[in-house]
């Protein structure tokens, strides 16, 4: 008689392999929360030490606030001791912009800077020349046929002519900003020669602070984008201010290749008459920011630079 088969008891490769993986993560785990345990290392530092978590700034040395000015732009920029302000936004009764500055304790500004003069980001500008001191004011060339003659623009010349100031024209140019010269401001404008909107010949600024940058891009659409990346201009940054409140046409896929962003603020209103944000633009924003901050949603977004680290706070403020 045949002697029959002897089945095998052993587990297969497969579950082998399931069953190693599974001792290995329990172990990985047990030790994690061993360490948490004693003290040793927190859950924070191993996010942070994975690149998944941002480490924070343990002094502010820089701060950039985006500012929730409703349907327009403001962003202020205190950095060891100097003061930036970006655009005003739009005038309305309740002066946001110049509430937020005097909430700051703010009455110097070394750096007063209007991307371009549509009503939504030179509307408080004439109230801020008058109340602060304003060493120094910046605004790209327009075209002729494209200046505005809105209140807003001839009441900003106004202020300036009574305070005996004249209009930086904005330029590609890099400066130090800050007592200490902490930070690096450059300057980045449209060479556009025929465009037939006033968004696409905004400057935009990016600041720079330690391992931090950030990128403030007015009203800035495709066309300039397009015009500033045949320059090979170094766009990166970790923080992009989102240009033209997130519109459609704006922060094409190829100007945020180049940016790269992790952090993303788009400045809107609520409900605005625009659609802003344009959903397309937010899921492509998406797909290179891990977050996207909406001031029409959380209000205004501070961000704090030690040099190194990095905090994120939102600020609702009284509408």
């Amino acid at each position: 008689m045949g002697s029959a088969k002897k089945k095998s008891g052993g587990m297969s490769f497969k579950t082998r392999l399931g069953l190693i993986a599974f001792v290995l993560i329990f172990t990985a785990a047990f030790v994690v929360w061993l360490l948490n345990r004693l003290g040793i290392v927190t859950y924070d530092d191993l996010m942070i030490r994975a690149g998944l978590k941002e480490k924070p700034a343990v002094s502010p040395v820089f701060q950039i606030h985006f500012v929730d000015v409703g349907q327009g732009d403001c962003t202020v920029v205190i950095c060891g001791g100097q003061v930036m302000v970006i655009d005003s936004g739009d005038r309305d009764d309740s002066n946001r912009a110049i509430g937020y500055l005097r909430s700051l304790g703010i009455r110097d500004i070394d750096y007063l800077i209007a991307t371009h003069p549509h009503a939504d980001h030179i509307g408080e500008m004439a109230e801020i020349i008058n109340g602060f001191n304003v060493k120094k004011f910046i605004m790209p060339r327009s075209p002729d046929e494209l200046i505005p003659t809105t209140r807003s623009y001839e009441e900003m010349l106004d202020a300036l002519s009574a305070k005996g100031m004249k209009i930086t024209a904005a330029s590609d140019t890099s400066f130090s900003f800050g007592e200490h010269e902490e930070c690096r401001a450059d300057l980045i404008t449209s060479h556009l020669e025929n465009a037939d909107d006033l968004n696409n010949y905004s400057v935009l600024v990016r600041l720079t602070h330690g391992d931090n940058s950030f990128l403030v891009t007015g009203d800035c659409e495709k066309e300039e984008e397009a015009d500033i990346l045949s320059r090979g201009t170094d766009l990166r940054a970790k923080v992009l201010r989102a240009g033209h409140h997130g519109s459609s046409t704006s922060s094409t896929a190829e100007f945020l290749d180049a940016v790269d962003p992790k952090y993303a603020v788009i400045s809107c209103g609520l409900h605005n008459d625009y659609g802003h944000p344009n959903k397309t633009t937010v899921n492509r924003l998406a797909k290179y920011a891990d977050k996207i901050y909406v001031t029409a949603e959380v209000g205004s977004v501070v961000f704090t630079s030690d040099g190194e680290g990095l905090s994120i706070e939102t600020r609702k403020t009284g509408k």
